[in-house]
Parts: structure tokens; C-alpha cells; sequence
């Protein structure tokens, strides 16, 4: 085998730039901090609320029916009232059709009669982002009719709790106008 007269120049060379370079990267490894090691799941794991921090997808209020928790309603700040009749399994908007909104800010749902549902309208999660409602809806087939109530100027509910005894008696928490004066409430 013949070799080149620069083989044994190149191969020192090589060997030398190799070394460089090596200990050019341990320098800038050793300048670059370290990332803390991931810490185990806690073991007293606790839900945290992570978003959205916009205008969509806020859930107000969650019922069961008393006796029968397979019928679930969800309140929904900015769509509507939505209904399970099987666990949460499959859903349906049950007031799409009724209102001049869709934010709703309580449910309640009667313990002496489960079919008397009560809607309060406008979520009480006042931000600059807030959906305004139109007062207080009764169903009476277990959501699939809503009939307008009353309250119409309050702008938003927060709580509707329904006398234990008669369903026809609620008490509502309503805010009112979230900026300016609200007669209704005066």
C-alpha cells in the first residue's frame, strides 16, 4: 500500500480539529443550564383550571336528576342547555330553540317533580367577555320545552333554587346589568 507523504499530517490534523470541536461543545454544555429532572405525579393529585382564557367554553352549572343520574344537564356560559339521558354517553341541545341567548348561568332541577326544569339565562362569570341572557325559563317535560318566565332585563343569573315541595316556587339570584343601572332589581 502506498501512502500519501501528507497521510500522517492529515490524520494529526483530524485528530486535533476532533479534539477542538469536542471540547468547544463540553464548554458551551457546561455554560448551558440544566433542566430540572421531572418530578413524579403527586400522589394528592387535584384537578387545575388551564383555559381557555377566552371568550368560549365555560360550563356554569352541572345537575342530575335526583334518583335518576343517568339525566345530566350542563349549563354552557356562551351554547345553550345540553341534556344526557344515558350517563353522559350521547348529548343534545335542548334550547336552541327558545330565548334570545345561549348563555345560561344555573339549572335547577326539581326534587319534588325531576320533569320541572328551571333555566336562568346570562352567565354570572362577569368578564369583559360576558354573554348577556334574557330572564328565567321553565321546562316541564324534563327539557324538552322551555317557556320564558320572567326577569327578562336581568342580564345575568347566577342561582335558581326551587322551593323543595312546590316546583312553581324558585328563588333566583340575578345580578342584574353588568355595567349600568338594572330598574328591575331596584
Amino acid at each position: 500500500m502506498v501512502r500519501s507523504p501528507y497521510y500522517d499530517k492529515m490524520r494529526l490534523l483530524s485528530v486535533i480539529l476532533l479534539a477542538v470541536a469536542s471540547r468547544a461543545s463540553l464548554a458551551q454544555a457546561a455554560r448551558t443550564p440544566r433542566l430540572p429532572a421531572a418530578r413524579p405525579w403527586p400522589s394528592d393529585s387535584s384537578w387545575r383550571h388551564i383555559g381557555p382564557a377566552a371568550f368560549g367554553g365555560r360550563v356554569d352549572d352541572i345537575e342530575a336528576v335526583p334518583g335518576d343520574p343517568r339525566i345530566i344537564f350542563v349549563a354552557s356560559a356562551s351554547g345553550g342547555v345540553f341534556r344526557s339521558k344515558n350517563n353522559g354517553t350521547t348529548w343534545d341541545a335542548t334550547f336552541d330553540k327558545y330565548g334570545n341567548t345561549m348563555s345560561i348561568g344555573d339549572i335547577a332541577i326539581a326534587s319534588s317533580n325531576p320533569r320541572v326544569v328551571w333555566a336562568g339565562t346570562g352567565e354570572p362569570n362577569n368578564r369583559q367577555s360576558s354573554t348577556w341572557g334574557d330572564g328565567v325559563y321553565r321546562s316541564v317535560d324534563g327539557g324538552d320545552t322551555w317557556q320564558h318566565m320572567g326577569l327578562r332585563e336581568t342580564q345575568t343569573i347566577a342561582r335558581i333554587v326551587i322551593d323543595p315541595h312546590d316546583a312553581n316556587i324558585v328563588f333566583v339570584a340575578a345580578v342584574g346589568h353588568l355595567f349600568g343601572p338594572n330598574e328591575e332589581l331596584t
